[in-house]
């Protein structure tokens, strides 16, 4: 034991743990201890805290299905991993659907997730092991089905509740917590207490996902432990930095909101009376300016744009999928910007290709 470089544990991940009962193995506080956890299914809601709390000093901790996962064990252990990091970017991160779907054909496999924003919501169904199919229903019930921030509000704090978000995220992922889910995930929010970083790697799942993506005035924060959390862009829109301190091996990068620009042909210092206004949204030449969502969207992204350039220098693969025509609050180009982000990876990647037509409805595969 005292020349071991790694100490794995094995337990039933179903069983209740008993630290009194078990006698661990003397070793050096330098040599890392796995716990891995055998599973039939789906690992029990909340169980997984009950081991890591129990064991204090567990480096990580894995759960085994079957031979995918103990595949994946072997990857982490021997430095040849490959995590997967999604950006922030509001409906643009649908893409992220269709990249992963391609990243699984081209036979890449996952094997740590994280991401910020709707890339952290997205990423968490991923780390849930979900099918492709699964992803879709459950992303197109959440944000086609139903406008997640349609709930308007007096805006004191934000301009939309936030009440259907927490709804939606709670309905997709139950209770469990990050520590339940197959496969080692992250997401990240913005202290604005501590003015730094938050990483969420632990505790209520649906919690967390509501914290990295309360995109400031439009969504509420989330205050929690005497903080105050909002989206993970604001500092870091493309975690990459985060996935490399927790594992060896390779990083693919999914970036959906470097691209997106704000733009406008209106020149002005000052808003015209309401009479102009409505003459120029509904006159013979329509001039728009950006909604007070758009700007707030963008203004939490854009301090982050240097982030990210240092961080795809850390990728083995960088994604930036073209997604023309598709804003952040367009949810109905859900199909379309699934499509986009996988032609674009499969292009990349290499893999099967399937003729897809970006002007027609796109039709769940």
């Amino acid at each position: 034991m005292r020349q071991c470089d790694c100490l794995l544990l094995l337990a039933d991940g179903h069983a209740t743990p008993d630290a009194t009962g078990t006698a661990l193995p003397t070793v050096s506080p330098h040599v890392p201890q796995h716990l891995l956890l055998m599973q039939q299914g789906a690992p029990p809601p909340g169980r997984t805290r009950l081991w890591r709390e129990t064991f204090p000093a567990l480096a990580a901790h894995h759960h085994l299905r079957g031979d995918e996962d103990v595949a994946r064990l072997a990857r982490r252990l021997s430095g040849k991993a490959m995590g997967l990091v999604l950006s922030g970017g509001g409906a643009r991160g649908f893409a992220h659907i269709g990249v992963v779907r391609a990243l699984r054909e081209a036979g890449i496999h996952i094997d740590y997730v994280g991401g910020a924003s709707i890339g952290a919501v997205i990423g968490a169904g991923i780390a849930a092991d979900w099918p492709h199919e699964h992803l879709v229903e459950t992303y197109r019930r959440c944000f086609i089905d139903t406008n997640p921030v349609s709930d308007w509000t007096m805006p004191l704090v934000s301009l939309r509740k936030g009440s259907k978000v927490s709804r939606l995220l709670r309905q997709a992922f139950g209770d469990r917590d990050i520590e339940d889910l197959p496969l080692p995930f992250f997401a990240v929010s913005s202290n604005l207490t501590a003015g730094a970083l938050h990483v969420h790697e632990l505790g209520t799942l649906w919690q967390a996902l509501r914290a990295s993506c309360a995109i400031p005035g439009v969504l509420p924060p989330v205050f929690k432990d005497g903080q105050v959390l909002v989206d993970g862009g604001v500092i870091d829109n493309l975690p990459v930095a985060e996935m490399r301190s927790r594992m060896a091996g390779e990083i693919i990068a999914c970036d959906v909101g470097g691209s997106y620009r704000l733009e406008t042909v209106i020149e002005e210092t000052e808003l015209p009376s309401l009479w102009q206004m409505f003459f120029q949204w509904y006159g013979p030449v329509r001039r728009r300016r950006p909604s007070l969502a758009q700007i707030l969207l963008r203004a939490g992204m854009v301090n982050s744009d240097a982030t990210v350039g240092r961080r795809r220098r850390q990728t083995a693969l960088l994604l930036k999928p073209p997604l023309p025509g598709i804003d952040l609050l367009e949810w109905r180009e859900f199909h379309r910007a699934i499509d986009m982000g996988y032609q674009y990876t499969l292009r990349q990647v290499g893999g099967p290709k399937d003729t897809l037509n970006y002007e027609t409805p796109y039709i769940a595969l």
